[in-house]
């Protein structure tokens, strides 16, 4: 096979992500990252009990929670930080009607409250966390190769709306990449009715998946809708992106799921390829910060990639860093 990072191969290859299966997926992940750890600037991945044990749960389970990412005061002026700032009422900025909202002035009459990237990259501590040496060399260690991070976002969740978003607040696949991970970082207090993220272990493997799978009795789906009993025998767990199978996920799945509440500061990191929703926040609204790993740049940021000057005096700035957060930066 020939190099996969030229951009009119990336482009095509992404075309194909929601009809490619996990074998497939899993296959063109492989050979890119063999070729990216070919690259001069690729370092030896960290190796310590922290970063050993979060990534073979990552790989075992889907997911690690991880606790401690910001101190309660590092929080405080994080959040400090997003209130003094507009957002927009999407779950990613660019997904939004383009109206910039303040919290308190129309803000909540929406779903989501979602930051630009450019206040996102602004605030204190969230741009040096996604470039943490743990947190990168869990990454690597998911990837198989250097990772690059093609997306930063913040968002309020804000409760008291009469039904749940249809993208993220039901079961489905993210298919951003043929391999990648995502950093959660809860920015409030996250109890069962504060919104946690909820998360079906072992979904993000095909092996595991099928092992599951087979586990099932026969009829267990008996009682479910035939529209959904359909979909499941046409094989939507297994490519595509999986929204409206929800019965069938907690049917099928159930023990394998895990609500996962935290304190503010702390979070997980998943291969979001495995099924996973946020539950919509009862007693509160939630803000939470995701940086995503994936091997290439992928769609990017949300927004126009900001000056390199504004990052590069942040964490060290060399080859590699550049990589890393090339989808993130102009020169």
């Amino acid at each position: 096979m020939s190099r996969l990072d030229g951009p009119l191969v990336w482009q095509a290859l992404q075309s194909l992500r929601e009809e490619l299966d996990a074998a497939e997926r899993d296959h063109i992940a492989r050979h890119f990252a063999g070729q990216v750890r070919a690259r001069s600037f690729a370092a030896p991945i960290a190796s310590s009990p922290i970063v050993d044990a979060a990534a073979n749960m990552l790989d075992a389970e889907g997911y690690c929670a991880l606790t401690s990412l910001l101190s309660s005061a590092q929080v405080a002026e994080v959040v400090q930080h997003f209130r003094a700032r507009p957002c927009f009422n999407a779950h990613i900025s660019k997904s939004s009607d383009g109206i910039p909202r303040h919290l308190g002035n129309g803000a909540e009459a929406f779903h989501y409250g979602s930051y630009a990237l450019d206040d996102i990259v602004a605030a204190p501590f969230l741009f040096e966390l996604a470039n943490s040496p743990a947190l990168l060399a869990i990454a690597e260690r998911h990837l198989g190769c250097t990772p690059t991070l093609y997306s930063l976002n913040a968002w309020w969740s804000f409760p008291g709306l009469a039904r749940p978003a249809e993208v993220s607040q039901s079961f489905h696949r993210d298919l951003d990449d043929f391999r990648f991970c995502t950093l959660f970082l809860y920015l409030t207090d996250v109890g069962e009715k504060g919104g946690p993220h909820v998360y079906v272990r072992r979904t993000h493997r095909i092996e595991l998946f099928e092992q599951e799978m087979a586990k099932a009795e026969a009829g267990a789906l008996d009682d479910i809708d035939p529209r959904v009993r359909e979909a499941v025998s046409a094989g939507e767990f297994r490519r595509g992106q999986a929204y409206g199978l929800d019965p069938a996920i907690l049917k099928l799945f159930g023990h394998l799921t895990d609500m996962i509440p935290g304190p503010a500061g702390s979070g997980l990191i998943a291969d979001t390829y495995g099924l996973h929703m946020g539950i919509p926040p009862e007693s509160g609204p939630r803000l939470i910060f995701w940086a995503r790993y994936g091997l290439h740049v992928n769609d990017g940021p949300q927004a126009p990639p900001v000056e390199e000057r504004l990052i590069a005096s942040r964490i060290p700035w060399d080859d590699r860093a550049r990589y890393i957060n090339r989808a993130l930066y102009r020169s």
